[in-house]
């Protein structure tokens, strides 16, 4: 069985015991390589996989595993801060209105910047999983609101000349924004839950980002304003974060 070693004081990688056997690792460093593991995990079998065969990879006891986290929900719950939320980059709304920059190229370079995060492979087929999971992603999908969509909102209303006066967005100005999010996230779909082959990404954020901006303004001032209601985030999953 494996043995952590939470005091030691000793840097640089861990010696391997001289009759062979388990490595020592600091406490800090072994919680990182179950999450890290986890992750790989989970992504290629789902949130059935149990943690039996997830220490088996790890080369532990399945015991050393709850010395680290409570259960297997206290896991899944690390899984998603780490995929979804310790990844943000928090210059993504800076990158969406930076003035110094054109409307287009601010939208293509922000794109292609989430394309880049959110095209790994354990991210794409996480974000599946936790659906099927029934998992509470809300937490995630309001920040891409308040980080993401809602900037985007605001560029796409400067450019088609409309007033900007702090009025609620619409469900067409927070839809139109999702545009290019929503292709880049059925390509990575695509790619590494399909299997399909797939072009390269940047010259379709660059038509897509091109194809929006063309047609948002016409969108925008022809968009119904009494069908505009309040966008919920409400989730059609059980939730089945701990609490």
């Amino acid at each position: 069985m494996a043995q952590d070693n939470p005091g030691s004081k000793k840097t640089g990688a861990p010696a391997t015991p001289a009759g062979g056997g388990a490595v020592r690792l600091r406490r800090a460093d072994r919680e990182r390589e179950i999450v890290q593991e986890a992750i790989q995990y989970f992504s290629e079998v789902g949130f059935t996989g149990d943690t039996t065969q997830l220490a088996k990879r790890l080369g532990v006891a399945q015991t050393l595993l709850y010395r680290y986290f409570q259960n297997k929900d206290a896991l899944i719950e690390r899984v998603f801060q780490e995929t979804f939320m310790s990844s943000w980059n928090p210059l993504w709304e800076e990158m969406i209105l930076d003035p110094r920059q054109g409307v287009a190229e601010r939208l293509m370079h922000f794109h292609r910047d989430f394309a880049r995060v959110h095209l790994r492979r354990e991210r794409v087929r996480l974000s599946l999983f936790f659906a099927l999971h029934g998992w509470d992603m809300s937490p995630y999908f309001r920040v891409m609101r308040q980080r993401v969509y809602e900037p985007i909102a605001s560029t796409l209303r400067a450019h088609a000349g409309m007033p900007a006066d702090g009025a609620p967005y619409t469900v067409q100005e927070i839809e139109l924004s999702k545009t290019v999010v929503e292709k880049i996230q059925y390509y990575g779909m695509r790619q590494w839950v399909y299997g399909l082959q797939v072009p390269d990404i940047g010259p379709l954020i660059d038509a897509s980002v091109t194809a929006l901006l063309e047609g948002a303004a016409t969108a925008l001032k022809t968009a119904d304003a009494a069908a505009a209601r309040p966008v919920s985030f409400a989730s059609t999953h059980t939730l089945r974060n701990p609490k």
